[in-house]
């Protein structure tokens, strides 16, 4: 079985490149970070990808689309190396993470890591403090009716990417529903995180971390601001150890300001 994690890019106009990339592949799951669904007539086409990756997913007829923003414009200071970060969308627009496979859903819920969503833009002038961010947990019976439990999760933003209080609660929080299955499990996403913080290292006594075990230097492209360090990883694939790896890689690819984490695998 093949597991792709992405975080797509809300704020690039890059849906022909997704169309390329998915066009291309044929994973058995799906778990994408930062989709846009549409919500309005008039919000600009070329910030909404989750269109463009149903269209070249249809092999994947299970789904689970979680939306935890809704967004209009977007405007904060000193953000991603530009002093003035702001985007105006033409109408609203929902964002969140998305899951999606060929595999039939036994459970799915979005649980609340940080705040909870309450539909309404948010306040852009307290960012980061008024992130709204969820995991998603979701039971899969897979061909040879064993259980397979995902946790899909797009971290709380923090710039220098050491985490604080908030992200290692999160962590512990995400690690207690991974562990509440008696089955096993794969937690996914794009962290906020670098692999050396407390945060992180939440989960290193009972899942393996795939971007250590392979040495992994980056998961973001050269484009990043932070691509200068010596190691730039953020977005993860852990696994409990009674998975069986196949294979595990980063792709070098410019489908999005994250690269692609697949990960082949069996269960027992």
């Amino acid at each position: 079985m093949q597991l792709l994690c992405l975080n797509v890019a809300l704020f690039e106009a890059n849906n022909k490149l997704l169309l390329k990339f998915f066009s291309k592949q044929k994973f058995d799951i799906l778990c994408l970070q930062e989709v846009a669904g549409r919500i309005d007539p008039s919000t600009n086409p070329k910030y909404i990808s989750k269109n463009h990756i149903d269209n070249t997913t249809k092999n994947l007829k299970h789904s689970f689309f979680s939306p935890t923003l809704v967004l209009r414009d977007c405007h904060l200071k000193h953000f991603h190396q530009k002093e003035n970060f702001d985007y105006d969308f033409g109408g609203f627009l929902e964002v969140g993470n998305y899951l999606k496979t060929k595999f039939k859903m036994l459970n799915k819920s979005s649980v609340f890591v940080k705040r909870s969503s309450s539909g309404t833009a948010p306040d852009w002038l307290h960012f980061p403090k008024t992130q709204t961010k969820d995991v998603q947990v979701v039971d899969l019976e897979l061909s040879n009716s064993k259980k397979l439990r995902i946790l899909n999760y797009h971290g709380i933003w923090t710039k220098e990417k050491v985490g604080n209080a908030e992200t290692e609660k999160a962590c512990k929080k995400i690690l207690d529903l991974a562990k509440a299955a008696n089955y096993p499990s794969i937690i996914v996403g794009d962290f906020n995180l670098f692999p050396d913080t407390p945060s992180m290292q939440v989960f290193y006594n009972d899942f393996i971390s795939l971007v250590d075990k392979h040495n992994i230097l980056t998961t973001r492209p050269n484009s990043n601001e932070l691509s200068h360090l010596e190691r730039n990883v953020v977005d993860y694939i852990l696994v409990s150890k009674n998975i069986e790896i196949n294979s595990f890689e980063v792709l070098d690819s410019d489908v999005s300001d994250h690269l692609p984490l697949v990960l082949d695998f069996d269960l027992p």
